[in-house]
């Protein structure tokens, strides 16, 4: 191999490690080919409609109180949906499995401002794992049009995190439909 393949092809190799993986999973249970639509109660609120946020970019953070992944990242899913909420960015949690009073003290704890919608039994999570067992933390990030954009299972990083959804609100958005109250 001459030496301007060789350097040729580190700095290609190079370009390729530079740039962040594509952390989405691919699910065969969520559809990417038409609007998602999804509904749940919400722990004390109005019920949680995905379309209810159509022209919104929809960040869906799935949790669990006793996850130390989660309670790591909370903190800055609630500055992000702060931050982002006058960008077009609406935050759902959605907690897997637990009774009200310990989500509301979770709530409380974070000051979380977003509605938590309660997948009471864990059927919505179980459904999205291939695997026995569920991981947690998992996002799920939809499009103004109400698409699947990504679906990833497990802790991002703040910068991921900041990546992702800074791509998804530079992009042209439909203007909202409605307006969802906003939960604090």
């Amino acid at each position: 191999m001459d030496r301007g393949a060789f350097l040729a092809g580190c700095g290609a190799l190079t370009l390729a490690l530079s740039r962040p993986p594509d952390l989405c999973t691919h699910n065969e249970v969520l559809p990417y080919n038409d609007p998602l639509e999804l509904k749940m109660r919400v722990l004390d609120g109005p019920d949680f409609a995905l379309s209810q946020y159509s022209g919104y970019v929809v960040w869906m953070n799935i949790f669990t109180t006793w996850c130390p992944p989660c309670q790591k990242e909370q903190a800055f899913v609630v500055k992000a949906s702060i931050d982002g909420y006058d960008r077009g960015l609406r935050v759902i949690g959605i907690d897997c499995a637990e009774d009200d009073d310990v989500v509301r003290a979770y709530r409380k704890k974070y000051a979380i401002p977003y509605p938590i919608a309660m997948d009471q039994k864990g059927g919505f999570s179980y459904a999205l794992e291939s695997k026995t067992k569920l991981e947690f933390p998992a996002h799920i990030f939809i499009t103004p049009s109400g698409y699947l954009d990504c679906y990833v299972v497990g802790e991002m990083s703040e910068q991921e995190i900041t990546r992702k959804l800074d791509s998804m609100l530079a992009a042209p958005t439909p203007k909202p439909t409605s307006t969802p109250a906003p939960f604090i």
